[in-house]
């Protein structure tokens, strides 16, 4: 019984603070929006509630796995972005397709250890999606539509679903399976679709950029920190402190990119 009432309140919780993740990144300047749109949101809740129903020592092996999930939801990101001049009906299944086999390949082949992960799955496949999407035309204008009910239900609902899915097969099917759903492309995909309908297809290729850099190493970051703080610190403070890793880097990341090259001495 236990069990059903903290699914509840991950579904809740999740579906809510994602609905206001993608709402908030409607309305932030351009330069803030990718880091807004990255914040460890189901990466973060979904690592929270397999600790809370499991123990803290299996989000090690759900960490992990992490990093090399990002690889799947990044291709998702590069393949939407592609093909979404065909229309939505056909991008957001292909795109679903290549996180899936992308998917059933860490499945089957699960990395060894973080830096595994990090290396071999993680990186490669950001990067090389980050390429070819800068290739792509960029529009960076978005309107601001008003906060309503419609809006906050429907993304409430497809996150707090994704939560709800990863901490059940965490718990049924293993951790791998659990880190896999955390970090499902929860945020992004009802982003595009979100932006799609109100904004037009023009501004996802650059809503798919600012998605990469730094918010996909942010999301490494906390997985990496979360992997040593919740078995000795627990979850509450473990998620603390994986989260100011990865807002400390994001905030030095932009610290270092407004710095003028110029007036540097030589």
């Amino acid at each position: 019984m236990f069990f059903y009432l903290q699914l509840a309140i991950s579904f809740l919780v999740g579906g809510i603070f994602i609905a206001l993740q993608t709402l908030f990144a409607e309305r932030v300047p351009l330069a803030w929006r990718g880091i807004v749109l990255t914040i460890p949101s189901t990466v973060a809740i979904g690592l929270f509630f397999i600790g809370l129903t499991k123990t803290p020592a299996d989000v090690v092996s759900a960490a992990q796995t992490i990093p090399a999930a990002l690889a799947p939801t990044y291709t998702f990101v590069m393949t939407f972005a592609m093909l979404v001049n065909h229309g939505i009906w056909f991008a957001m299944p292909a795109a679903f397709l290549m996180w899936g086999l992308f998917a059933f390949v860490i499945l089957e082949f699960p990395p060894a250890g973080l830096a595994t992960s990090v290396f071999l799955y993680s990186l490669p496949a950001i990067v090389l999606a980050y390429l070819i999407i800068r290739k792509l035309p960029q529009v960076h204008t978005l309107k601001k539509f008003p906060l309503n009910a419609k809006h906050i239900a429907g993304r409430s609902l497809l996150g707090g679903t994704i939560i709800v899915l990863a901490t059940v097969f965490a718990k049924t099917l293993g951790n791998t399976w659990g880190a896999l759903l955390s970090a499902f492309p929860a945020v992004f995909s009802s982003t595009f679709i979100i932006f799609y309908n109100l904004h037009g297809k023009e501004v996802i290729p650059a809503a798919a950029k600012s998605l990469f850099f730094p918010g996909a190493i942010g999301l490494i970051i906390y997985a990496i920190v979360a992997a040593f703080t919740f078995p000795s610190c627990g979850i509450w403070i473990g998620t603390l402190l994986a989260y100011l890793g990865s807002l400390s880097f994001a905030v030095v990341y932009y610290l270092i990119k407004d710095i003028d090259v110029e007036t540097l001495p030589s």
